[in-house]
């Protein structure tokens, strides 16, 4: 697998959480429960899986080689739409840590609505954030770089974070 494969696969599973988030969000809506312990498993799958795997494999494999070109569409395309969209999935994924605590703490309707919003924010940002990646930020990547770029990035990713 090159490292586009890779990717596209991780968007996959990604892809697969978040429809289960998006249910873990509806199922408080219509049983007004909070499953803290579900909440607190999708965190870590978020911070480990899709940012610390997935993520991190972009920024510092990908992004990085497409930046080294000094071409200016993924300089804009990178810099500012999908670091900016990465940085904002982790503030979702905060702000709902946060929402989280307190609500353990003390059960409010407007923390409960705190945790949809920001359970809701992360999923239509990364449904949409998928697809732009998929249909322009790898395509683009794949004609930007070089097939010696290339092999070395399908490498590192075959071996990053083993």
């Amino acid at each position: 697998m090159n490292i586009f494969e890779i990717l596209r696969e991780e968007h996959d599973n990604i892809s697969k959480f978040v429809d289960k988030f998006e249910a873990m969000a509806i199922d408080l809506m219509e049983k007004n429960e909070i499953f803290i312990e579900e909440y607190t498993k999708a965190i870590e799958f978020i911070r480990v899986y899709a940012d610390k795997t997935h993520h991190q494999k972009e920024e510092e494999l990908l992004f990085k080689a497409m930046l080294e070109t000094k071409d200016e569409m993924a300089n804009n395309l990178v810099n500012h739409g999908m670091i900016v969209e990465h940085n904002l999935a982790r503030l979702y994924v905060w702000e709902l840590e946060n929402a989280l605590k307190a609500y353990q703490k003390e059960p409010t309707v407007k923390l409960k609505l705190a945790i949809v919003t920001n359970t809701m924010s992360y999923v239509y940002l990364l449904r949409r954030h998928i697809d732009k990646e998929n249909r322009v930020a790898y395509p683009y990547g794949e004609r930007l770089l070089s097939k010696e770029v290339i092999e070395k990035l399908n490498e590192q990713a075959k071996n990053y974070m083993k």
